[in-house]
């Protein structure tokens, strides 16, 4: 296996950058926390985390770093909550015209509006803190280099143990959805190369990203049916149920095709890319 060199003055570089996404993004979320700007808070915390996730131990536990990326990743997830909210509403948006969508929107915003007000909150705190600074002469080149790569093979081993899982049971929705988070944090940290052109990992990433859109899609049907399943309504809505169990069916069924081109004995193939990198 190759060992991935990372070089301490543009991993810095790359990390300030992310650093400055996410504050810019935080006050424009403030401004308005429409769906765009949810979407562009995720990603900017995405990245800033593995940036963090690269530091060695000894500056990752610091307290401004450590409480900066803590209070991240609190609006993350509660912005994840709300993302989950806006799914369902626009799958539910195919059904406006029956007496039982008031119903189930009603609920859906009230659900909205609560996590919203947090999400606020939070995002106030941390426009509060000021992004870390970090200098690369603390930085030993070494101990970066060896933190980068172990994490990126964990990350790879949880995405090639999760795989058969996944392909061979179609009901496994929490390995579906932790692969999918894998391969996403995988992908990002592969970005923080992007100064270097490196070809094998551009060509995995390329890969990465077209996995994580089918999951993301089939993850996004998982939602909606946990959502309706959980609904009192269980008669009336039981035509859409079945509707969205049928989609996600059929989106499951063009991954499996799409696995099946992908991790062929070619040298091209998906893991032996991954394998190439770590």
């Amino acid at each position: 296996m190759n060992s991935l060199s990372i070089s301490s003055k543009p991993f810095i570089t790359k990390l300030q950058e992310n650093l400055q996404r996410v504050d810019k993004r935080v006050n424009d979320y403030i401004a308005d926390s429409n769906e765009g700007n949810i979407h562009n808070i995720r990603t900017s915390i995405r990245r800033a985390d593995a940036s963090f996730r690269s530091l060695p131990k000894k500056i990752r536990k610091r307290n401004k770093v450590s409480n900066y990326i803590k209070l991240c990743k609190q609006l993350f997830k509660i912005n994840s909550k709300i993302r989950d909210y806006d799914i369902i509403y626009e799958k539910l948006r195919n059904y406006s015209s029956q007496p039982i969508y008031t119903e189930l929107t009603e609920l859906l915003k009230k659900r909205r509006d609560a996590e919203l007000r947090k999400a606020r909150d939070k995002a106030l705190s941390l426009r509060k803190i000021k992004p870390p600074k970090i200098d690369d002469k603390n930085i030993s080149k070494g101990k970066l280099n060896r933190r980068f790569n172990k994490i990126i093979s964990r990350f790879s081993d949880k995405i090639e143990l999760n795989f058969p899982v996944v392909l061979t049971n179609v009901d496994r929705t929490r390995q579906l959805h932790e692969m999918r988070k894998d391969c996403k944090k995988l992908r990002y940290l592969l970005e923080l190369l992007s100064y270097q052109n490196n070809k094998e990992a551009e060509r995995t990433i390329t890969e990465l990203e077209k996995i994580q859109e089918m999951l993301g899609s089939i993850h996004d049907d998982d939602i909606m049916i946990t959502y309706l399943r959980r609904s009192r309504h269980s008669k009336e809505i039981r035509h859409i149920l079945d509707g969205v169990i049928a989609e996600r069916a059929r989106r499951y069924d063009e991954f499996i095709e799409f696995c099946k081109g992908n991790l062929s004995n070619s040298k091209e193939n998906f893991f032996s890319q991954i394998w190439a990198l770590t």
